[in-house]
């Protein structure tokens, strides 16, 4: 098991926002998180990366503990966290983004075929290179997001929301893109989605979150219906409205 979250508690002051959540990564996969607003999916990604420590349970990568690490030596570790509004330096061009990626890096002998992978895999990041982050689309920037997190040559790479503020034509692209980097790069994927339809369409295995508790886990394939995923997402047994049906 290449992550291995088990059994972790956190909390916000005194008020829990995870109670004994367990996630499971293996290497290669695609999973996602899906859950509400408020869940604790947020949460569970910050975790993993250092910047909240686990009042109770365990975090380990390839086999090491890595509870208590700061977020810089949890990404040199192996794992690069893509954060939810994307948080491009919007002052600094699109190649000093990119080229922020490679700072933690301490082999740093392939930065620059890296680099140019990197400019080939997003090809407008290539024709922007020198253009401000800031006038990028939403789409654009968070392509330079994922590209700058994949020069930190990370093992697994968690993604809060890629899909948030996106339309979805740019949405579709921002996937395609993730499973060619899983295709191609052999890159394992944990990803945070309030749409388990998307989550449904991508992912080898999938989580529900909500209210701080784990409430299913299981392979996509075994969940094509929809049903028990409704059921975990709303809490209840049929969503009848339809907000319900737009939120999932």
């Amino acid at each position: 098991m290449l992550l291995s979250v088990d059994n972790i508690t956190v909390h916000y002051s005194r008020l829990p926002a995870l109670r004994e959540v367990s996630v499971f990564v293996d290497e290669g996969e695609i999973v996602c998180i899906v859950g509400p607003n408020g869940a604790g999916k947020s949460t569970t990604l910050l975790s993993i990366s250092g910047v909240l420590n686990p009042t109770s349970g365990d975090i380990t990568f390839d086999g090491k503990r890595i509870n208590g690490m700061s977020p810089e030596a949890v990404a040199r570790a192996g794992i690069s966290q893509v954060p939810e509004g994307r948080h491009v330096f919007t002052t600094l061009n699109v190649e000093e983004n990119l080229r922020i990626g490679t700072s933690i890096r301490q082999d740093r002998s392939d930065i620059e075929k890296d680099f140019k992978k990197v400019l080939e895999i997003f090809p407008v990041l290539a024709e922007r290179r020198k253009q401000a982050a800031g006038k990028l689309s939403g789409g654009e920037q968070q392509m330079l997001v994922i590209g700058r997190a994949l020069l930190t040559s990370p093992r697994i790479m968690t993604i809060d929301e890629p899909s948030l503020g996106l339309a979805p034509n740019l949405v579709d692209r921002v996937y395609e893109t993730l499973l060619e980097l899983r295709k191609d790069r052999g890159l394992t994927l944990l990803i945070v989605e309030q749409s388990s339809e998307r989550a449904l369409k991508s992912a080898d295995r999938l989580y529900v979150l909500r209210s701080g508790q784990m409430q299913l886990e299981g392979n996509v394939a075994d969940l094509q219906d929809g049903e028990k995923v409704r059921q975990a997402y709303f809490g209840f047994e049929e969503s009848t409205t339809d907000d319900d049906e737009v939120a999932f």
